[in-house]
């Protein structure tokens, strides 16, 4: 007779089959689909990484994990889908059958370390701990495969040089800018490549009295444009000095160094295509070559003007990020105001508004995909 426990017979029953066939050896490669690009042309190419081999298995209740480190592509935050597959799939992403799918985003060229839980065979899950979204539908892995872009486009080679003011009100002015300085260069060295060169002028203020003929205190700190670490070594090194007045900087004396910086590495010692890009770090405005008013003259008659036309006579781009001038109006602040208007015009940022990152994009031509986006998360680092 039936004693009313005919469906949890049947419940346990199918629990009891489903923990057998658990513990089966896997058929076939439970994978990852990647793209990896290939460092020497560029080319996009559908991968998979082996998550569990076949003829893996488990104990009764037992569970495996594997953890694998995934890339993120170009865009700054880039949401990738993540495939698990059983079998490996054709050239075109055929023959294989999709388990899962779960979305997540990724940093452009930063690594991400995920792990991923084999139940059985079939059943692969995200880690508890992992960052991943909803599974959503399952994708037409063909399609996907098919909607790869073509290649990379690496960006052009790139020589950035920076001014930096190192005479501040106080230590920790000057600090934020140096600071400031060795973030956008760390930056750009993360995403741009073995394409970088930088070069660093740091300048202190003008002693008062001082001339062009009798002896000087350090004016300049020059580093020459090379590779991105000997730039932030050397930076390590430099010194703040209280400012010597309010009204100007020596950044004419920079803008100057820094054309001789440029003259001296020669067009036949550059890639073709290199760009080339000026960022003035400061607060003050550069002095001019005669007092005007009650703006001081520079002492060795350096003419900014001229040496910024002579810069960007050179295809050099001049970018600046300077502190607001909140002083009193009047000639002073007209000044200040017009003079960052000149050096900020092919692009100008605030301290507190724009982060290291913001600039460093805007100071690097970008990497482009031949194609529609990378949908995939990389196999490989770009870089």
């Amino acid at each position: 007779g039936n004693d009313g426990n005919d469906g949890n017979d049947g419940t346990d029953t199918a629990d009891a089959v489903r923990a057998a066939l658990r513990t089966a050896p896997l058929a076939v490669d439970h994978s990852l689909l990647l793209a990896r690009v290939d460092r020497r042309t560029g080319e996009v190419h559908a991968h998979t990484q082996v998550l569990f081999p076949a003829g893996s298995r488990l104990r009764r209740g037992e569970t495996a994990t594997a953890e694998i480190t995934v890339y993120g592509g170009l865009a700054a935050r880039a949401p990738v889908l993540l495939p698990v597959l059983a079998g490996t799939p054709g050239a075109d992403g055929s023959g294989a059958v999709t388990l899962s799918a779960r979305r997540t985003d990724l940093a452009a060229f930063a690594p991400r370390r995920l792990a991923f839980v084999l139940h059985g065979p079939g059943e692969v899950t995200p880690h508890e701990g992992a960052h991943a979204e909803g599974r959503g539908e399952l994708p037409d892995i063909p399609a996907l495969v098919g909607s790869l872009p073509r290649r990379v486009i690496h960006p052009p080679a790139l020589d950035v040089f920076l001014t930096v003011d190192m005479s501040g009100a106080d230590a920790g002015e000057t600090g934020e800018r140096l600071g400031f300085a060795r973030d956008v260069i760390a930056t750009l060295a993360r995403r741009h490549g073995p394409g970088l060169r930088v070069g660093v002028v740091g300048h202190y203020d003008h002693a008062v009295h001082e001339n062009r003929y009798g002896p000087r205190p350090v004016l300049l700190l020059r580093v020459p444009a090379g590779p991105a670490r000997a730039a932030l070594a050397a930076l390590t090194g430099w010194r703040p000095a209280r400012r010597e007045q309010d009204t100007a900087s020596s950044l004419e004396d920079a803008l100057k160094e820094v054309g001789r910086l440029v003259r001296a590495r020669p067009r036949t010692a550059r890639a073709p295509d290199t760009q080339r890009v000026l960022l003035v770090v400061g607060r003050r405005p550069p002095g001019l070559p005669e007092q005007h008013e009650v703006v001081p003259a520079c002492p060795l008659g350096a003419d900014w003007r001229a040496e910024l036309d002579a810069l960007r006579a050179r295809d050099v781009r001049v970018l600046a990020r300077a502190d607001p001038d909140t002083g009193p109006k009047g000639p002073v602040h007209h000044y200040t105001a017009s003079a960052w208007d000149a050096l900020g015009a092919g692009g100008s940022f605030r301290p507190g508004s724009d982060t290291a990152d913001d600039v460093a994009d805007t100071l690097a031509p970008p990497w482009r995909w031949d194609g529609l986006p990378c949908p995939l998360a990389l196999a490989t680092p770009l870089l």
